[in-house]
């Protein structure tokens, strides 16, 4: 029993140590000027029933004319990962990532990467799309999240959303403008899963989101 304490510690402290590495040089950066960022809370649920609990952070800095760096963070409650890397925006309207860390499963840390490409048109043309993809070398590991978005006024975002492990559907956000943090209420429902077995089995699941800005 003590010994399956201390390795438990080990996994932890091994944990926070990559953490810390993936963050740091964000952190250095950071004290020149604000950042952006934020910080979300995520429920999933399956036939009206919560089924998973997420908190998630994320925080990025231009730190030159068209590069910048990045760091992840995300916590649920058998599984955590944290990684940072650099972002290059060639123009106003994309920008993409490519970030390394760790994740922490099962007792053990082991390596993890993750790319991103963001394309937004802005007031002109209020479309957006954002994608992640992750993985640690295994298929089992691999992870993506994606979603395209319509804004046909400032404050609700129409689109679709597909995320592995729950299935793609239709999500709607809506802005609640709170002075020096803008808060988002999101939520989708995702009744297909392109991996599922069963045509038939019922999906009655999505994932409803709140997340702060700064």
């Amino acid at each position: 029993m003590l010994d399956r304490r201390i390795e438990k510690m080990k996994t932890i402290v091994s944990f926070l140590v990559a953490l810390t590495l993936s963050l740091s040089s964000f952190v250095v950066l950071a004290q020149a000027k604000p950042a952006t960022g934020s910080v979300e809370y995520q429920a999933g649920y399956e036939k009206g029933r919560p089924v998973g609990h997420i908190l998630d952070m994320y925080i990025e800095k231009q730190a030159w004319d068209k590069i910048g760096i990045s760091g992840f963070a995300l916590m649920t409650k058998d599984w955590a990962e944290a990684y940072a890397g650099p972002t290059y925006s060639p123009a106003g309207w994309v920008s993409a990532s490519m970030s390394f860390g760790g994740q922490q499963r099962e007792g053990k840390v082991t390596p993890r990467y993750a790319t991103s490409l963001w394309m937004g048109g802005g007031e002109r043309l209020p479309l957006q799309f954002l994608g992640f993809f992750e993985g640690d070398g295994s298929i089992a590991g691999a992870w993506y999240d994606a979603k395209a978005l319509y804004s046909p006024l400032s404050w609700i975002s129409l689109g679709v959303h597909g995320r592995r492990f729950v299935g793609i559907g239709p999500r709607v956000e809506v802005k609640a403008p709170i002075p020096g943090m803008p808060v988002t209420v999101w939520a989708t429902w995702n009744p297909y899963d392109p991996e599922s077995r069963n045509e038939h089995e019922s999906k009655a699941r999505g994932i409803i989101g709140v997340q702060a800005s700064f």
